[in-house]
């Protein structure tokens, strides 16, 4: 691909593609391709690993499943930048935030520089439309997730009428992106489904009130803000952010909410070890995920967003709309923006429309932390042609929650059967 779209015969970079062949060739389709999210997340592993066993056997009859590394992701000329170790040393030693940020934006210049002016959402969807004409195809079908419905409107935006089937599941809304209040108070809010779906289901180890529990979570990250806990000899101590950031990441599957409970309940009773086994940082230790994050999503947010200032006031209200955990959720993000090198991108913070593309459908869970459905409800109006259903869950991503949310998906990409205005499953 062209590193830079604006010379197209100049420095080229390398995309990575694989595919999973449909397994009813007669009756297939054509190519489906996906995005899982991130960004900063492989397209590739999501076909390799996840794909197999998330769609069902009727959509992977009927479609090449097909992964894609975007630009700056995985084996797709990766943006690199300090280790994640080296990261985390540095935010844990109290440093001041603009500094580290500052840091980290230096690194990922020396080490990629001639690749972060380029890594932007836009110029990922041109990417997305070379491929569809290497495939073969007149028209793009796609199923992305998360970023990667984000990563669809701006298709959409730049190649209405080369639309085909596009499904786009836990829906990002462009004019908001760095709205951490809004996220902030949605995982709030999951939080609360989590302790009371605990106790409806009888012998919660976190307690029988709902109110209750909450204040016990909350007293919790109050301690762990002063001093870390202590997990035991086998687990570095957890901090409040590291404390924040796994129940953030928790809310998204929920699987994980029993461990999480046990965890939890340990923790009131002063017990940290279970505690660190279920929050210990993971990750990469080459950097190439998070520079990929950051890379990318700071090229997202408005110039006036990116400033330390701006930070600052983001955070704080935040904190104000979500007292209990808003704070630490936006400053692991936003401060990674506060001294990005290269300028945000042109389209950055306005609304996506595709004029002229054929009906687009969203679908998004009622009580999704990292993608709120309110986000949903206002690409559905951004949208020239945009059909919504819900899912009253908790948890990110709709299509894996159970039959009807993957009938309402596949009855779309199979058959191009949009679902009725306003339908919602119970899955």
């Amino acid at each position: 691909m062209p590193l830079d779209y604006g010379e197209p015969g100049g420095e080229t970079i390398k995309l990575a593609l694989n595919r999973l062949p449909a397994g009813d060739q007669g009756r297939r389709i054509g190519a489906l391709l996906t995005n899982p999210g991130g960004p900063g997340v492989s397209g590739l592993q999501y076909v390799y690993q996840t794909a197999p066993e998330q769609l069902s056997a009727e959509l992977r009859g009927r479609y090449d499943i097909v992964g894609l590394d975007p630009r700056g992701v995985g084996k797709s000329s990766p943006v690199r930048c300090m280790t994640n170790a080296r990261l985390a040393r540095l935010q844990r030693s109290g440093a001041d935030p603009v500094k580290v940020a500052e840091a980290f934006a230096e690194s990922c210049a020396e080490k990629s520089g001639r690749l972060l002016p380029f890594v932007g959402t836009d110029n990922a969807a041109r990417d997305l439309d070379v491929v569809r004409a290497a495939l073969g195809a007149d028209k793009l079908d796609y199923l992305g997730f998360s970023y990667g419905t984000e990563l669809g409107q701006y298709y959409a935006e730049q190649f209405p009428r080369r639309v085909g089937r596009m499904a786009l599941d836990s829906v990002v809304n462009p004019t908001t992106t760095r709205d951490f209040a809004a996220r902030a108070v949605a995982f709030e809010t999951t939080l609360g489904v989590f302790v009371q779906s605990c106790i409806d289901q009888g012998d919660c180890p976190m307690g029988t009130r709902r109110g209750t529990v909450l204040e016990e979570i909350g007293d919790l990250v109050a301690r762990a803000r002063s001093k870390p806990l202590s997990a035991g000899r086998a687990n570095p101590p957890v901090s409040s952010s590291v404390l924040v950031q796994g129940m953030y990441q928790a809310m998204y599957q929920q699987d994980t909410w029993p461990a999480l409970a046990k965890a939890l309940a340990g923790g009131f009773d002063g017990d940290g070890e279970r505690l660190g086994a279920f929050f210990q940082d993971g990750g990469d230790d080459d950097g190439v995920t998070i520079g990929a994050n950051i890379a990318v999503e700071c090229l997202q947010y408005r110039p006036e967003d990116r400033t330390p200032e701006a930070v600052r006031a983001a955070i704080a209200e935040a904190g104000r709309d979500a007292p209990l955990f808003g704070k630490e959720l936006a400053a692991r993000v936003l401060w990674g923006c506060a001294k990005w090198p290269t300028p945000s991108i042109p389209q950055a913070g306005r609304a996506m429309t595709a004029q002229g593309a054929p009906e687009i459908l969203l679908v998004n869970n009622l009580n999704d932390p990292a993608t709120p459905v309110s986000g949903a409800r206002a690409v559905e109006g951004q949208l020239d042609k945009a059909t919504l259903a819900t899912n009253a869950s908790g948890g990110h991503l709709f299509y894996p929650q159970g039959p009807c949310t993957r009938r309402v998906v596949d009855d779309f990409l199979v058959r191009g059967k949009l679902p009725a205005k306003s339908q919602a499953c119970d899955d």
